[in-house]
């Protein structure tokens, strides 16, 4: 595997941006700072904070042996939305991670810290989309198959885990998991992937309340800008050339205190969702640009009951997370 992060993001549905507005709340200035392009310009001083853990499911097997793995039973990802395992799961990996610790693992997922030098064994398999069972012999990767008597043996310094994903890009788009764990105690080879929400895998809180909010122009010009953003809710460095979407949504009778009690449904419960894709490497997006599902354009903060939103979005990030999140407040 080669050196940079691995991918380990779930979809999450709305990566939502922190924007500031020059002259608006949360210490705007009179001018754009230097480089900036829109006139909402995002800063880190607006951006949501999160805690997120897992707790993956472990089962036992008869070590070396070529596993059977279904994951027809899953009716749910890890943020508790249905899925149907048929359609929705596209790519099933195997990683051998040595001198980590299941904890350790866990953590680094959590906080997007889990880099591909981390990783000895890494194999996968594309489904099909109509049978849902594979076994650890079908899992190639750059042309090199899995052979289960020598990747996946009994060892004290080797973990093992599944990711069932949407998308075949290695480690990304991750709906459930598990831990694998060969042992000689065991005579199991058959594996059935856990329901990501039944087995309340993922842990995720985060804080929209306590940030400033960002005053936007009603009347325009609706040039969001993220060059000044360099964390996100997390509190990892903010990489531009993989943002690739945004979206503003607005929530009809809806607090701030609402949408962080569904902060995981946040794209869902929108009233209107618009989305815009993000030309490469890009760091602003007139908000015009973006269209919602019927293919209308976005045409301005015309609605008063409810909240707005604004996102910037990674969809092969590795925490299933937004980058940063605030809410607007429509000025004159």
């Amino acid at each position: 595997m080669r050196s940079h992060r691995f991918r380990f993001p779930v979809g999450f549905g709305t990566a939502v941006t922190i924007t500031t507005l020059l002259s608006g709340c949360g210490g705007g200035s009179s001018s754009p700072p230097p480089g900036t392009v829109g006139n909402v310009v995002l800063r880190d001083a607006n951006n949501y904070t999160s805690k997120s853990t897992l707790t993956l499911p472990k089962v036992q097997t008869l070590p070396g042996a070529d596993l059977k793995i279904c994951w027809g039973g899953v009716a749910k990802d890890i943020l508790c939305h249905n899925l149907t395992a048929t359609t929705d799961i596209d790519n099933v990996s195997f990683l051998q991670l040595p001198n980590l610790t299941e904890q350790e693992i866990e953590k680094k997922l959590a906080a997007g810290q889990l880099a591909a030098s981390m990783i000895k064994v890494y194999r996968d398999f594309h489904t099909d989309h109509q049978m849902t069972c594979t076994t650890l012999s079908s899992m190639t990767f750059g042309g090199t198959a899995l052979v289960p008597d020598q990747d996946y043996a009994a060892a004290s310094d080797r973990k093992y885990l599944l990711l069932f994903s949407k998308g075949t890009t290695p480690g990304s788009g991750a709906r459930t998991m598990m831990f694998l764990e060969p042992t000689a105690a065991s005579t199991n080879t058959a594996i059935e992937a856990p329901d990501g929400c039944s087995s309340n895998i993922l842990k995720f809180t985060a804080d929209i309340t306590t940030p400033q909010p960002v005053a936007a122009p009603k009347a325009g010009p609706f040039v969001v800008d993220w060059s000044q953003l360099t964390r996100d809710g997390i509190g990892n460095e903010v990489i531009f050339q993989k943002l690739d979407n945004v979206i503003v949504g607005f929530y009809q009778g809806m607090t701030v205190a609402d949408l962080q009690a569904s902060f995981l449904n946040i794209e869902l419960i929108a009233t209107s969702l618009y989305r815009g894709p993000i030309p490469a490497g890009q760091k602003y997006l007139d908000l015009t640009t973006t269209k919602d599902a019927s293919g209308a354009a976005f045409t301005g903060f015309t609605s008063t009951d409810g909240v707005w939103a604004v996102a910037v979005m990674c969809s092969t990030c590795q925490v299933p997370a937004p980058i940063a999140l605030t809410i607007l407040k429509p000025t004159p």
